[in-house]
C-alpha cells in the first residue's frame, strides 16, 4: 500500500509539473511581438561592411500587400540583409530591398508574423504622406537623439532642411508636420547638433519609388 500511495503521489507530482511545463511554454509562445513604428532603431547584419544602425521612418503596406518600413537609403548597403530590431534581440524581422541615393530612401520588407507595426511611436504618429513647405513646425523621431522639434528652413534640391536636429542613428527617422510625413532623415549639413539635418522629401521619395515598382511601391502607411 506504501508503495501505491507513492505511486500515486509520483503520478500525480509528474502531472502537476507537465501542467505548469505547458503553462509555461503556453505563456511564452503568447509573449508579444515587438512593435515597429516611427522612429524604431534596426541593425542590419551580414559581413562587416554590411552593417548599419539606423532609424525608420513609416511603416506600412505596399500595393503587393507586403508590409514594408521606409529608412534613409544609405542605411541599406545592399538588398536581401537581414534586418533586427534594436532592443528586440534574437532572430530577423525583415530584410532590406531598396537602398536609394538622391533623394536619400530605402525599404525595408518586414515579416508580418515577427512584428507588430504601428502608427504611433515615440511621441510621432504618420499617417500619411504630403509636402513640407518653409516655415512649417516639424518634429523627428530618431535612435540617436529621440524627438526633436523644429522648422523646415530651406529646400535644397528635393531636401527638406530642418533645424529639428540629429545625430549619428537617426538617419532614417521621420520628418512630421502634425501626422503627416514630409520627410526621411539623411545627413547633418555640417556637425550633428550645429548645423542643419537634410531630410529627403517623403513625396519625392515615393514618387520615384512608385516608378520604379520596386518593393515598396505604393506605399501606404498603417
Amino acid at each position: 500500500m506504501k508503495n501505491a500511495r507513492l505511486g500515486v503521489v509520483s503520478a500525480l507530482f509528474a502531472a502537476a509539473v507537465l501542467a505548469l511545463t505547458t503553462m509555461s511554454a503556453g505563456t511564452a509562445a503568447a509573449a508579444p511581438l515587438p512593435v515597429v513604428g516611427p522612429g524604431s532603431g534596426f541593425v542590419t547584419t551580414g559581413a562587416l561592411d554590411d552593417l548599419t544602425l539606423c532609424s525608420i521612418a513609416a511603416v506600412g503596406y505596399d500595393d503587393a500587400g507586403r508590409l514594408v518600413a521606409l529608412t534613409a537609403g544609405h542605411c541599406i548597403l545592399r538588398a536581401g540583409l537581414p534586418v533586427t530590431l534594436v532592443g528586440s534581440p534574437g532572430a530577423p524581422v525583415g530584410t532590406t530591398a531598396v537602398g536609394h541615393w538622391g533623394p536619400d530612401y530605402g525599404v525595408i520588407v518586414l515579416d508580418p508574423a515577427a512584428v507588430t507595426p504601428v502608427a504611433s511611436l515615440g511621441g510621432i504618429t504618420v499617417t500619411d504622406i504630403g509636402p513640407g513647405a518653409v516655415g512649417q513646425p516639424v518634429c523627428k523621431s530618431g535612435l540617436g537623439s529621440g524627438l526633436t522639434c523644429g522648422r523646415i528652413t530651406e529646400t535644397r534640391g528635393s531636401d527638406l532642411m530642418s533645424d529639428a536636429l540629429t545625430v549619428w542613428g537617426d538617419s532614417g527617422g521621420p520628418l512630421v508636420v502634425g501626422t503627416t510625413l514630409v520627410g526621411i532623415a539623411s545627413h547633418a549639413s555640417g556637425a550633428p547638433l550645429v548645423t542643419p539635418t537634410a531630410y529627403a522629401s517623403a513625396v519625392e521619395s515615393l514618387r520615384l519609388l512608385g516608378v520604379s515598382g520596386a518593393p515598396g511601391a505604393g506605399f501606404r502607411p498603417v
